[in-house]
């Protein structure tokens, strides 16, 4: 039975990277993105590989969406192995806590935290139907204690939140086999956050398949496995356990 993983905001950057890598290791992928013109593109982009993508427009904000999404994903392939909560927003124009529009700050928390629980908590009850699974949620370096940078306040502790989202899910899902971890780059990635800066700085940025073997591993573990850790790609590999779980499963 082929493995099936839903990656939101799957129609660009960091999404859009991991599902090019799920479908060419052979994985059904339901790309899921709040525009559905990118979820369509990504989707065409892997039905060359040994993959049945499934494209879905989902505004992870809005729970009918969600659950529409799901029920979509089983119609199509019965069983969910993995999500990776990867939708994400911030304040391009990086404004301090002044001058940040409480719009711009709900907007923030809505998609980044918000989104994610509604994703987590859906998908994670047919995961616990199933007895398996494994979520991973993409966090920040600036989400982590000791990290700031003026301007992303919101930002930041939208991804602090989930860090935190993720520890308690993964203590209250572990008796249904269900894993729970997050991933982030810890550098700066060449995604649309980025897309103010000229030519050569964004040359200076590091891919969007930043994150792809790291996030791979962390959706191949079984029950009980691994859960409620965090990992920075930067140096993941130099963890012992994950190293193990990483020349078990690429």
């Amino acid at each position: 039975m082929k493995r099936v993983v839903i990656i939101t905001g799957g129609g660009r950057g960091i999404g859009r990277a991991l599902c090019r890598y799920f479908a060419e290791k052979g994985w059904d992928v339901c790309v899921a993105d709040i525009s559905e013109e990118r979820a369509q593109k990504t989707a065409a982009e892997i039905r060359y590989a040994n993959s049945e993508p499934l494209p879905v427009r989902v505004d992870n904000r809005v729970i009918k969406d969600v659950k529409n999404m799901i029920s979509l994903c089983l119609s199509c392939f019965d069983h969910i192995d993995a999500v990776v909560n990867n939708a994400g927003v911030t304040d391009k124009k990086h404004r301090v806590i002044f001058d940040v529009p409480y719009r711009t700050w709900n907007d923030i928390i809505s998609v980044n935290l918000n989104g994610t629980f509604t994703c987590l908590k859906e998908c994670g009850s047919i995961m616990k139907r199933q007895g398996r699974g494994n979520i991973v949620n993409i966090t920040s370096l600036l989400g982590q204690r000791g990290f700031t940078w003026a301007g992303n306040t919101a930002y930041g502790v939208s991804k602090a939140a989930l860090e935190a989202l993720t520890a308690y899910a993964a203590d209250e899902l572990k008796e249904f086999g269900i894993n729970v971890n997050s991933a982030y780059p810890g550098v700066m990635v060449d995604t649309g956050f980025f897309d103010y800066l000229d030519e050569v700085e964004r040359k200076k940025l590091a891919s969007p398949v930043i994150l792809n073997e790291l996030v791979y591993v962390l959706c191949c573990l079984g029950p009980s496995e691994l859960s409620g850790k965090s990992f920075c790609v930067k140096d993941w590999k130099q963890d012992p356990e994950l190293k193990a779980f990483y020349l078990k499963y690429s």
